[in-house]
């Protein structure tokens, strides 16, 4: 079966980003050029969004994001949606990361998140539940980003709720109707 094409939608102007064949640093989609404000979105590893296409976790995080800006006066005047993953390397399905376990921390990785939330002071964490085989890569990759967060005094969202193991909703399921909610 093949996967859909997800074409980014018509309000975004702008892509950029850093990547190679197999990782994916960071992500800006300018969502509104007349809008100076950025958000930070970290997930849990990349899908399939390059320059050119979509895919569906960051049409669903853009979406939302654009849908709620007059809903939720934290998204009011952003016009760059930055995405940050966990995990660095390009995967679909988060379950078959786990034949590269050992690769899975990424040290420049880390410097790149520490680095963009020292910019950018709004952060939606969206990295859902672990994927599987790598409970405590994981556990040491989603401690050290929330170390980052507070080091830098980072304002951190979540969307409607955390599972029952304390995770962020993740962006690809988030509801256009979901709450903003902050993270005390």
């Amino acid at each position: 079966m093949r996967k859909p094409v997800y074409k980014y939608p018509d309000f975004v102007s702008k892509v950029t980003l850093k990547n190679d064949e197999k990782k994916r640093y960071w992500l800006n989609v300018e969502i509104d050029k007349e809008k100076d404000e950025s958000i930070l979105v970290i997930l849990k590893n990349p899908s399939r969004a390059t320059k050119e296409i979509s895919d569906k976790t960051v049409f669903n995080v853009c979406n939302y994001i654009h849908r709620n800006q007059s809903r939720f006066l934290e998204l009011k005047n952003i016009g760059n949606v930055i995405f940050l993953n966990l995990i660095t390397n390009y995967e679909t399905y988060s379950d078959k990361l786990q034949v590269i376990k050992d690769e899975i921390i990424d040290k420049e990785n880390l410097m790149t998140i520490n680095d963009f939330c020292g910019k950018h002071k709004k952060v939606i964490i969206a990295w859902g539940n672990h994927p599987s085989g790598l409970y405590n890569e994981y556990q040491i990759l989603k401690s050290s980003t929330m170390e980052i967060l507070t080091k830098n005094e980072s304002e951190v969202f979540f969307v409607d709720k955390m599972s029952n193991i304390g995770n962020p909703k993740h962006g690809q399921v988030w509801g256009y109707k979901n709450e903003l909610i902050g993270l005390k």
